[in-house]
């Protein structure tokens, strides 16, 4: 091997690869500063998975929060599935805030190929009977704005989820997607304020929920959608989002 060429040719990191004029403004959370990119890809079969992730903290608020922006798709088929912004929220002692927001043309339910749409879900899982703190105040302000939502129980998710806040909009709406963030915000800061946090809080539940089984989980939803998308993808991105407390 040539001693020159492995010494300044070998795995150089690349670039970040994300088009910054797809992307959202963060909530408004003061001192919130980046502190990390991961970036996460897998191509099996004809998919190719591709995950850009920053993690934030703000000293000020002693929050962080984890962005992320992915592309699952088959050019060959002609399907995807584009997470725009997605979020982790958590300030320690409090459970964290989950926010999925997706554009695609593929149903997951009936996996098959459809008109592009948004759909946005909110997570709070291990909140308890504090949960209604955070969802009241959230749903009454999307109603303000005439946003139709649904919110339903999972039952493949253990009891301590709690329901999944869910609104979808025909074609892609950035719009819908930084209204819902920013409101996720103001709500997760307000029940924050209302509630006491937990000493030693134990996220060790949800970190193995995600970590391995929603990993798996999505890994065969993806494949019921006709995409191909190993676990270990789906298991390094979903711990990027729960690391870090």
């Amino acid at each position: 091997m040539d001693t020159n060429l492995f010494l300044n040719h070998y795995l150089k990191p690349s670039e970040d690869g994300l088009d910054r004029r797809f992307t959202l403004p963060l909530p408004n959370i003061s001192g919130l500063e980046a502190c990390g990119d991961y970036i996460v890809q897998g191509k099996l079969d004809n998919t190719c998975s591709t995950n850009i992730m920053t993690r934030y903290l703000s000293e000020p608020e002693g929050v962080r929060l984890i962005e992320v922006y992915k592309n699952t798709e088959d050019r060959e088929k002609g399907i995807f599935i584009r997470l725009f912004g997605t979020l982790s929220l958590l300030k320690k002692g409090y459970p964290f805030l989950f926010l999925d927001a997706a554009i695609s043309n593929v149903s997951p339910q009936t996996a098959r190929k459809e008109e592009i749409s948004t759909r946005v879900a909110l997570h709070l899982p291990q909140a308890g009977d504090n949960r209604e703190i955070f969802f009241d105040p959230f749903s009454t302000d999307a109603e303000k704005e005439n946003i139709s939502y649904t919110r339903r129980n999972i039952p493949a998710l253990p009891d301590f989820w709690g329901p999944i806040w869910s609104a979808a909009k025909r074609g892609i709406c950035p719009d819908l997607i930084q209204q819902l963030r920013n409101m996720a915000w103001s709500s997760y800061e307000n029940f924050c304020r209302q509630t006491d946090p937990a000493e030693n809080f134990d996220y060790r539940p949800v970190q193995n929920q995600m970590a391995f089984k929603n990993a798996a989980a999505e890994q065969l939803l993806f494949k019921k959608m006709g995409l191909s998308v190993s676990a270990e993808v789906q298991a390094a991105f979903f711990s990027v989002m729960v690391a870090g407390v």
